[in-house]
């Protein structure tokens, strides 16, 4: 494996930690205080998906090729995810849309969370994800489903929204520094 794209998948997994803590404190504060967190939680969301976008190419090289491909077809589902909702958070952080046009991109969370529920699943069948780098991965990936279904169903007043958002906001940050860690401990 390429030796930078290891050493900086380390950085975007602290990164991306921290710009999903922000984005979940300023989600927080937006929905009880109002502006000026909506701004700041739309910009550090796509600071948050940014950071991401390296470790999906970090684990579409060490995933185990059985069957051939797999880690490259659960690469572009999550980076797909991601590149959408980049889009839909840009859009809506410059003005081109409103918060009603950028409901339409929210969908593409699910994907970025089937990713994060795939690479700790084969990760951890490869040996390679444990621990708390494994149980927070997969707890973040169903808190992003659970915020798209309830989006979905009933809006930001469904439970599922906030339920998915707290598992999501409390869970990845903890898994993407352990995955640091990992990355600088072991070199995956």
């Amino acid at each position: 494996m390429n030796l930078f794209l290891l050493q900086t998948s380390g950085y975007f997994a602290y990164l991306s930690a921290a710009a999903t803590g922000i984005t979940f404190l300023t989600g927080i504060l937006f929905f009880s205080v109002g502006k000026p967190f909506g701004k700041i939680n739309d910009i550090s969301s796509i600071l948050q998906l940014v950071s991401m976008i390296p470790l999906t190419v970090l684990f579409a090289n060490i995933i185990p090729a059985h069957p051939p491909l797999l880690g490259w077809i659960i690469a572009l589902l999550g980076a797909g995810g991601m590149l959408v909702s980049i889009v839909g958070q840009s859009l809506l952080v410059v003005g081109v849309i409103d918060f009603q046009g950028s409901r339409k991109f929210f969908p593409a969370g699910g994907a970025i969370g089937l990713w994060l529920i795939l690479v700790c699943l084969t990760g951890s069948a490869s040996g390679q994800l444990e621990g708390l780098a494994f149980w927070p991965g997969l707890l973040a990936g169903a808190g992003y489903l659970a915020t798209v279904l309830g989006f979905l169903f009933g809006g930001q007043d469904h439970p599922a929204f906030y339920l998915g958002g707290s598992l999501l906001g409390i869970s990845y940050p903890i898994w993407a520094v352990a995955l640091g860690m990992l990355i600088n401990a072991k070199g995956l």
